[in-house]
């Protein structure tokens, strides 16, 4: 199925990429005062920055199961991290050609993850769902962008405090030319 997007479509678009920006640059404006102070962790016995190390593979554990669940697709956007409460991100903007996008996650560390989704500012309660965090399924849903703007997801995880997460947007269905 082909969508025309016209000038009226394509206007909103960029107004949506230009906020979606701004709100970028305005998060990332802050000086040095305004940020956190270093949280105080306890010596472990293989030193202080193993803790650090652990966060980080737990990181690099999650990013290598989408990585090797998810090949030779179109990368929209992709990220991973240290697993917290809450935590979530925006694809600015889903290229005018893209009819839907997959979207692929994967944690480790035991936590529950209940996962939301917004297109355009407007909930896609259809793509909603939990995951379990055991470092070896992907939960993968698709998001139809039949409306254009920003694509993104809140993620709040419950029960186990450790692991790390990895997230991808992917290219799913294209309008063909």
């Amino acid at each position: 199925m082909m969508w025309a997007r016209g000038a009226d479509g394509r206007a909103v678009r960029r107004v949506a990429v230009a906020l979606s920006v701004a709100a970028l640059l305005g998060a990332g404006a802050c000086g040095p005062s305004d940020q956190a102070e270093p949280s105080s962790e306890s010596p472990s016995v293989t030193g202080p920055g193993s803790a650090t190390a652990e966060k980080s593979s737990a990181a690099e554990a999650a990013k290598s199961v989408l990585e090797k669940g998810i090949v030779n697709i179109e990368s929209l956007g992709e990220g991973d991290g240290v697993l917290q409460r809450q935590f979530g991100n925006t694809l600015a903007s889903v290229p005018e050609d893209v009819l839907s996008v997959s979207f692929a996650f994967t944690c480790t560390g035991g936590a529950k993850v209940a996962l939301a989704f917004r297109l355009a500012g407007k909930e896609v309660a259809s793509a909603a769902g939990t995951h379990v965090c055991d470092g070896a399924t992907i939960f993968q849903r698709s998001i139809g962008t039949a409306e254009s703007g920003p694509l993104g997801f809140s993620a709040v995880a419950t029960g186990a405090e450790s692991g790390g997460y990895a997230y991808a947007y992917h290219s799913e269905k294209k309008q063909l030319p």
